[in-house]
Parts: structure tokens; C-alpha cells; sequence
């Protein structure tokens, strides 16, 4: 009698047990929580892309603010703000020419991978070059540039 009961006993502890209950969540509960993990899974990696190109672009920056001290302690560096660039010389001289009747200097120089730069203006220092840049973008192209010799 005894292990009778003792079986009974022990028959009820362990069914309410929770170890032994059926989960609290459902097939699509669980479906939905992988989702969400494979989808911040996703996230975190565009994340790393992020940390990586801004690394880069710190990198990249780093180099430019050298090149420009090393230009500004050069007495024989140029500075230029490039308004056109144009492969074609014909249209070079046309946007040259209205660069001119502008009142700007409209130069043409050759810049790299054979391209015709149309100047605004020519700079012996960045800060000076800088100064007119923010002028030019407002009243003549948004995308001027600073180019340095």
C-alpha cells in the first residue's frame, strides 16, 4: 500500500512537472522569433559593412588632409575650383566661354584620364580656394570642386 501510494505521489509531482508540459509557444510563434533572429542576423552584417566603409573613408580622408599640408607648403602647388570637366574639347570651350561672359576665369586645363577641367578660379592657397567654393556652389554649380596641381 504504501508504494502504492508512493507511485501515486510520485505519478503527480512529476506530471506537473514543467519539464514534462507541452511548450507555451506555438509552431508560428517560434516560426516568427527564427525570422526575427535571421533578420538581426542580417542587420548586424550591413552594420560591419557600415563600420568598414567608414573606416575607409576616415582612411581616405586622412590622406587628403595630408596632401593638402604637404600642397600648402608647397610654394609651387595650385589650387583651382573646377566647375566642368568635359572629355569632349568642344564642349570645354563652349562652357568655357560662358564661364567667361559669367565674369569667371574659365580656364581650360588638362586633368587626369584626358579630361578638360573648366576653372572658376586659380588659388595659391586651399583656405583662399575654400573661401570662393562655398560662392560658386550657390551661384554657379552645386558640384564644384577644388582641384590641386
Amino acid at each position: 500500500m504504501k508504494n502504492l501510494a508512493g507511485i501515486v505521489l510520485l505519478g503527480l509531482i512529476m506530471s506537473s512537472c514543467s519539464l514534462f508540459q507541452k511548450p507555451s509557444m506555438t509552431q508560428e510563434q517560434i516560426d516568427a522569433l527564427v525570422a526575427q533572429n535571421q533578420a538581426l542576423k542580417s542587420q548586424a552584417a550591413g552594420c560591419t559593412e557600415l563600420e568598414d566603409q567608414l573606416a575607409l573613408s576616415r582612411m581616405q580622408m586622412d590622406e587628403a588632409m595630408l596632401k593638402l599640408a604637404a600642397c600648402e607648403e608647397s610654394a609651387y602647388s595650385k589650387v583651382h575650383i573646377i566647375v566642368g570637366a568635359f572629355k569632349n574639347s568642344t564642349y570645354a570651350d563652349e562652357y568655357s566661354a560662358e564661364m567667361k561672359n559669367n565674369g569667371y576665369v574659365g580656364k581650360i586645363m588638362a586633368g587626369p584620364y584626358q579630361f578638360n577641367l573648366v576653372t572658376a578660379g586659380s588659388y595659391e592657397s586651399i583656405q583662399a580656394a575654400l573661401n570662393e567654393l562655398g560662392n560658386i556652389r550657390a551661384n554657379v554649380i552645386e558640384d564644384a570642386w577644388i582641384y590641386i596641381e
